[in-house]
């Protein structure tokens, strides 16, 4: 096989093994196409954790993705390198290539890390509430254990840095895409937990409530990360709540009330609450 200079710095060369031919041994080369990205161990579901290329449960992994994120936060992926990365987290750059082949892959398995980290710690939260009265005090208890959680200026650094990263970038377009939704579905199904968790009259919570909770919380955030912490913000979000939860009271008051007329006229149907925008129609 030959290759010609240009083709040859493409390529990676290594003795594949060998035969023998007249007493005289013949190496035999073979060539091999680099990879950018490497496939992910854990394949890409909206209902499931983000793709991800490295063992969590590696205490030199994770001290490497912290490492990676305080630098990233602090002066932005473009300008990050992996040697100040290494420095960062006290270890040789050879040991941070050792587990991520290139700069890309730590960006891509950091916003898995930084996700599901924060996704488990709302997860904890939300089931401490789960004994609160009502389903009210449980709805507003969770959303403003979510409002405290996200208030960390360096998650919402690399949130922005992502986001202008994903305007460059189609592969991490799509694995934003993908984390959006992922959060939306977590907000989904934790407001049906918080909120059903009781004996209480069921309520159904529309698909767009969870995205308009993410982009209240996330829009509040990210103002507050631009101009600085106000009153203004948590009135704002209080609000937010108090309208949310307003709301979701007198569509189970009028579901309450049809379900006493049901019941009246001798038909057993269970009564499910159907919050959405044309309960007043």
């Amino acid at each position: 096989m030959v290759l010609d200079s240009n083709e040859s710095r493409h390529y990676d060369y290594r003795l594949a093994g060998s035969s023998s031919h007249a007493g005289a041994r013949a190496p035999q080369i073979m060539a091999k196409a680099k990879k950018k990205v490497p496939p992910p161990r854990k394949p890409a579901k909206s209902h499931d954790e983000l793709p991800r290329h490295a063992d969590w449960q590696n205490p030199r992994v994770v001290q490497i993705l912290d490492a990676a994120s305080r630098c990233f936060a602090r002066e932005g992926l473009a300008n990050t390198t992996i040697q100040e990365i290494a420095e960062e987290a006290g270890l040789t750059k050879s040991m941070i290539h050792y587990y991520f082949e290139s700069k890309q892959v730590l960006i891509l398995e950091l916003q898995a890390f930084i996700h599901e980290r924060y996704f488990r710690r709302v997860q904890q939260r939300l089931e401490a509430l789960s004994g609160a009265a009502s389903s009210e005090d449980r709805l507003q208890g969770a959303l403003w254990e979510v409002y405290d959680i996200v208030d960390d200026r360096q998650f919402m650094r690399l949130q922005l840095e992502m986001f202008a990263e994903a305007g460059r970038d189609p592969y991490m377009k799509t694995r934003m895409t993908l984390a959006m939704e992922r959060a939306r579905e977590f907000i989904e199904a934790g407001a049906d937990q918080v909120v059903n968790a009781g004996s209480e009259t069921p309520v159904h919570l529309p698909r767009p409530l969870s995205v308009l909770i993410a982009a209240t919380l996330n829009g509040l955030r990210l103002q507050e990360f631009v101009t600085g912490e106000s009153e203004d913000s948590k009135l704002a979000y209080q609000l937010f709540l108090a309208m949310l939860t307003g709301g979701m009271n007198r569509a189970r008051a009028r579901k309450a009330a049809r379900r006493e007329a049901s019941d009246a006229a001798g038909d057993d149907a269970d009564v499910e609450v159907e919050l959405d925008a044309d309960e007043d129609a």
